[in-house]
């Protein structure tokens, strides 16, 4: 009891009154006691005030071997999904870690399970899918596919057969081809585009829509391609560096 006492009062002559609040300083740390008698520890922040943000994994690598901040602290890269990445420095006495840099990917959406008139998908699959023998089946078929007569003759729900143009002034039925592997763009564009299975499906109009059909599988494998391009591209910079996903 004894002890306790001079304890308390040895803080209460370290303390100095600050906004209303008392400021006790013990050892290392500082403490803040509220006019009701609530403690709060003072824990300055010296880490970095703003997150740097960047939109490539080129212009991360490009931070992390280029700038000379914090140098000579181990950096942990953490892959979060696959569209963001941010970069922590070490830990804080405090036990917190300053978020250094974060590179976020720009993709375009697509309009999953939506019907779009031929000309529509045409367009969308060009400019939003890398280039595969699928989506080149898949083209050359929405736009052959005749527009008088585009209602599917045949349909299971598995297997359509639609009527498209097959040579200069003929039409046959043509099964549409399902499932078709495709590669959008739904990553950062300096790694491989993932492919995926989706469902291609026709109606009157014509109209067309993609279903997706992997359960989202697709992801680990865009965070496994990310792993695998930072860590070859940060390679010199030995053990200073963690990348995590």
């Amino acid at each position: 009891m004894e002890n306790t006492v001079e304890s308390l009062k040895f803080l209460d002559e370290q303390s100095v009154t600050a906004a209303g609040k008392r400021v006790i300083h013990d050892s290392d740390r500082t403490f803040l006691v509220g006019t009701n008698g609530d403690v709060q520890e003072f824990r300055p922040n010296d880490g970095a005030q703003e997150t740097l943000v960047s939109h490539t994994l080129s212009g991360l690598v490009d931070y992390i071997k280029g700038t000379s901040e914090r140098k000579q602290q181990e950096l942990i890269v953490s892959i979060e999904d696959e569209q963001t990445v941010r970069v922590f420095g070490a830990l804080d006495k405090f036990g917190r870690r300053e978020e250094l840099i974060c590179a976020k990917a720009i993709v375009s959406e697509f309009s999953w399970g939506r019907f779009m008139n031929a000309e529509d998908m045409n367009i969308r699959l060009q400019a939003q899918f890398a280039q595969t023998d699928d989506r080149d089946v898949v083209l050359q078929l929405i736009g052959n596919i005749k527009e008088e007569n585009s209602q599917t003759s045949v349909d299971d729900g598995v297997t359509q057969t639609v009527s498209a143009r097959t040579g200069i002034a003929s039409v046959d039925n043509v099964i549409v081809p399902n499932p078709v592997s495709l590669k959008p763009y739904r990553t950062f564009q300096e790694i491989d585009q993932p492919a995926s299975d989706f469902i291609f499906r026709v109606q009157s109009g014509p109209t067309a829509a993609l279903f997706e059909g992997d359960g989202g599988q697709w992801r680990n494998k865009a965070i496994a391609n990310i792993k695998e391009y930072l860590e070859f591209a940060i390679k010199e910079t030995d053990d200073r560096v963690k990348v995590i996903a």
